[in-house]
């Protein structure tokens, strides 16, 4: 019972430290001037993907 509890309260824990994770990379890009994230190669419509895509990508 302990172990599933403990397990469960890391699984929580865990997701909303990547949720905190995504939001923080989606503020950084919205932060850019337009003419930055041309230089990276995105648009303001791109960012909400990028963020939540890059939670994937580099997951630990």
């Amino acid at each position: 019972m302990r172990t599933t509890t403990a397990r469960t309260t890391i699984a929580v824990a865990t997701s909303l430290l990547r949720m905190r994770r995504t939001r923080r990379n989606a503020w950084m890009l919205h932060t850019l001037f337009d003419a930055q994230l041309k230089d990276i190669g995105l648009t303001r419509s791109d960012i909400r993907y990028v963020a939540s895509s890059a939670r994937e990508l580099f997951a630990d």
